[in-house]
């Protein structure tokens, strides 16, 4: 079968924060759409203005989720953007209508990837996790580690269009699916996008007084500048007196060409006051390797050339024992959304079925005032497969949600007054956070009978940043601490089985807690096995 990509832009001429509906449609006479080669692309741009506006710096950023974890510290997988799905066909009608679909495609890769997946997705991924000390660029820019602006210190070359991406396969359950439009007709995809639930955050961490990304020792130049000097323009980073100073790799380094910049002066008497730079040249100087002890390993030491002097002028008043580099922030920032494609891979000969048969997800949402108990029943389709039982977690319109509820200590599910265990299962809410083995076996039976691998028990969201601390305060955290658990990270979703009878069922939710907490906020969402015959 032969292949191509075409890309199909959305009705809408226009999508923001509030504008947040795309339709696109695919005509037939593409013949046939490999759904998992296909995706959406949301395509964005970061504004910033500053607080100086006759020097523009280039801004890096992490993407926050509103109302994830602890000071939204916490990241979600790319289909958290599409809150609603539908797909129709011409000749068809209606093949999906997922609500709630941010919701439970959350859940169900939060359960089908492990941890290796995940770090290896990030390439396309909306979430930024530290790597080695720190954090990589956002897509809206081509930030570099190496090399020169040249004479101009226009920052514009290094920003651009970012793309947010979202896979067909993530989103539907015909996701995985060859389609025949000769048979099925045109298709129209319908998708309410969660475009106004994000706050940016520039990194590296800067809390006016520390710096908090990488070591704090990479932002110094301790070659001292004596009284009478000349004004710098010149500062070498990594030669700190400790021995972890050295940037073992050009990766490690916090800073970029085009980063706006101000100093401290570390001197007592010194009358000088420091300027706004922006660093313009970057060029790096090997170091061996030393025996020690300590030993320290080969890496390198990277000069700086900045825009303009740095002082006020020639060193006066006392001598400057070292000089600490720290990110000016810009004013403001801004996402503005440009415009949103399905891009399609098509196939030419695509095969010739009587009929499709494939599963999606069918949704049930209820409320509960805060109480210590809930019990309560729910009618299931007869050809429903399975469910998860989700809490949504979103407080706001502008929030997204995890399935978390801090508060529940123990849960029993019923399906036709028969449970599907034999006793309570516990969960542990505090430290460190158990469940019962049963949790887990029950877990696994219905992912499997979903179709689905069960690949991660963490049961935790990625932390981006430490969201114990002020944004500003937020110490950039280790590799081996992205997956720990914590209260605010905490993910709980409840698993039932059902028998293949036909007949629709009722399913019955009991839970304890151990407190009132808050208001509970259910999304059930039932698996169900559809057939079309053409």
């Amino acid at each position: 079968m032969s292949s191509s990509f075409i890309k199909v832009q959305a009705n809408q001429a226009t999508i923001s924060a509030s504008q947040n509906l795309l339709d696109f449609e695919v005509p037939d006479y593409v013949q046939g759409i490999d759904m998992e080669k296909s995706f959406v692309n949301i395509t964005y741009t970061i504004d910033t203005t500053e607080t100086t506006p006759a020097l523009k710096g280039v801004h890096n950023f992490i993407t926050m989720f509103n109302g994830i974890g602890a000071n939204r510290s916490n990241g979600l997988f790319n289909s958290c953007l599409v809150r609603n799905v539908v797909l129709t066909a011409d000749k068809a009608g209606q093949l999906e209508s997922i609500q709630r679909a941010d919701l439970i495609n959350q859940v169900k890769q939060q359960f089908t990837k492990n941890i290796g997946d995940i770090q290896g997705e990030l390439h396309e991924s909306i979430l930024n996790l530290p790597f080695e000390k720190n954090y990589g660029m956002n897509s809206s820019r081509n930030l570099i580690t190496e090399g020169t602006m040249g004479v101009s210190t226009d920052v514009a070359r290094y920003e651009r269009q970012g793309v947010m991406r979202v896979n067909l396969k993530d989103v539907l359950g015909l996701g995985s699916s060859t389609l025949n439009l000769s048979q099925l007709g045109s298709l129209r995809l319908h998708m309410e996008a969660n475009l106004n639930k994000f706050t940016l955050k520039e990194v590296p961490c800067w809390n006016g007084t520390d710096i908090k990304g990488g070591h704090a020792e990479y932002w110094i130049d301790n070659t001292g500048l004596g009284i009478g000097d000349a004004n710098p323009t010149v500062l070498t980073m990594g030669t700190a007196s400790t021995d972890d100073t050295t940037f073992m790799t050009k990766k490690n380094c916090p800073f970029h060409v085009g980063m706006k910049v101000n100093f401290i002066l570390e001197s007592t008497g010194n009358t000088n006051t420091t300027v706004d730079a922006v660093i313009k040249t970057m060029t790096w100087t090997p170091t061996a390797a030393t025996a020690g002890p300590p030993i320290d390993a080969a890496g390198g030491v990277v000069s700086l050339t900045m825009s303009n002097p740095i002082l006020d002028g020639i060193v006066a008043g006392a001598a400057i024992d070292f000089i600490t580099m720290y990110p000016i922030y810009a004013a403001t920032s801004a996402l503005d959304f440009v415009k949103a494609e399905l891009v399609v891979k098509t196939v030419a000969s695509p095969p010739v079925a009587a009929g499709l048969r494939y599963r999606t997800f069918e949704t049930s949402q209820d409320f509960a005032p805060a109480s210590t108990t809930f019990n309560r029943s729910y009618e299931v389709a007869g050809n429903a497969v399975a469910s998860m039982v989700c809490f949504d977690t979103a407080t706001g319109g502008g929030e997204f949600s995890s399935s978390s509820e801090p508060n529940v200590e123990s849960y029993q599910l019923f399906v036709d007054n028969v449970g599907q265990t034999d006793r309570k299962v516990n969960i542990r809410v505090a430290e460190p956070y158990s469940k019962h083995p049963l949790h887990g076996i029950m877990m696994e039976k219905t992912l499997e009978m979903m179709g689905l691998p069960y690949k991660n028990n963490l049961d935790t969201l990625p932390k981006q940043i430490d969201g114990n601390a002020t944004l500003n305060d937020s110490e950039i955290i280790p590799e081996s601490e992205i997956f720990t658990a914590e209260a605010a990270n905490r993910v709980l979703v409840l698993p039932v089985m059902y028998e293949s009878t036909g007949a629709r069922k009722i399913l019955n939710v009991d839970l304890t807690k151990n407190a009132d907490g808050e208001n509970l906020r259910l999304a059930i969402f039932h698996q169900v096995e559809r057939t079309i015959t053409y």
